[in-house]
């Protein structure tokens, strides 16, 4: 069989699907994070173990003929994309010209739009606002990481959740973790005392603090005004970079996406109330995976 590998990397988890030439998926699986931040030999050491793992569970299944990845943190043409270009090729025997690798982001926008077509917004991990040209030229704005934004998104969401429950404690113990929000997010973490908490938050990558969104979004679904309010907040900062793009490239159909994206409607209304146009709004997910592969799958053909 002539198969593709598609490859989309964020920062919880690295999702893969196996395709024929026909479009059906014949596997599936997912691995750690594999990110596009290979700043270090620790770092491209890391990469290649994930990688090479992979490539043993995909084998089981069937060889590609052809690989196309969307790497979280990558940026096009530089140093870290011929990096992760070659560990792959090694990993799958595949000569470099049968692998493409592109930030994840690229093939997500081709999951939804033609180039060109609309304003992709991502909220996973970290959120994004982004569009590819016809010209495959790339407009991003926000995605510049934690340590400065990604402001709506799963870690931005955490940390707003952690923020409210910890002063409301030093407040008024009892107002903080007795709460709807306080007792998901306590229950994630595995307790509520400091050692806990700070082990939990800086023990662990972006992606681990990230997944606590989740509780936040449990307690929302249970009324929690706090988590309610929070994601809000989120929508409207969301909302901000879309509404970048469209100050920017004009009136075009905006899709927002990622699992931060779905905690709760109110997030998603208090996206599409902020948009500066009247605009076509996309909200429904798409297996970026699975169109990475179909993609790849075309790779054999060349």
């Amino acid at each position: 069989m002539a198969l593709g590998l598609g490859i989309d990397a964020g920062g919880t988890a690295t999702r893969w699907r196996l395709v024929e030439s026909s479009g059906e998926c014949v596997a599936q699986g997912s691995v750690e994070p594999l990110t596009g931040h290979l700043f270090s030999p620790t770092a491209e050491e890391r990469a290649q173990q994930i990688v090479s793992g992979m490539a043993v569970t995909v084998a089981r299944a069937g060889k590609p003929l052809g690989i196309i990845a969307g790497i979280t943190g990558l940026t096009q043409e530089t140093p870290a994309q011929a990096t992760m270009r070659g560990i792959l090729s090694r990993a799958f025997r595949l000569p470099e010209e049968k692998v493409f690798v592109a930030e994840d982001m690229w093939i997500a926008y081709l999951s939804y739009f033609a180039l060109g077509e609309g304003i992709l917004v991502y909220s996973g991990t970290g959120s994004i606002g982004y569009y590819l040209s016809d010209t495959k030229e790339v407009i991003r704005v926000g995605g510049r990481g934690n340590l400065i934004d990604d402001a709506g998104s799963g870690f931005w969401i955490a940390r707003e959740a952690l923020r409210a429950i910890l002063r409301a404690e030093e407040e008024r113990p009892g107002d903080g973790w007795e709460t709807g929000l306080g007792t998901a997010v306590a229950e994630a973490l595995g307790g509520t005392d400091w050692n806990t908490v700070r082990s939990f938050v800086y023990g662990g990558d972006r992606g681990k603090i990230g997944s606590l969104a989740r509780a936040v979004g449990e307690a929302a679904v249970k009324g929690d005004p706090t988590a309610l309010h929070i994601l809000e907040d989120a929508g409207v900062e969301l909302a901000r970079l879309a509404n970048c793009l469209l100050k920017r490239l004009g009136p075009r159909p905006v899709a927002l996406v990622g699992g931060s994206s779905r905690l709760h409607g109110v997030l998603t209304d208090a996206f599409r109330r902020q948009l500066v146009a009247p605009v076509e709004f996309i909200s429904s997910e798409i297996d970026a995976a699975l169109t990475a592969a179909r993609l790849a799958a075309t790779l054999n053909r060349a």
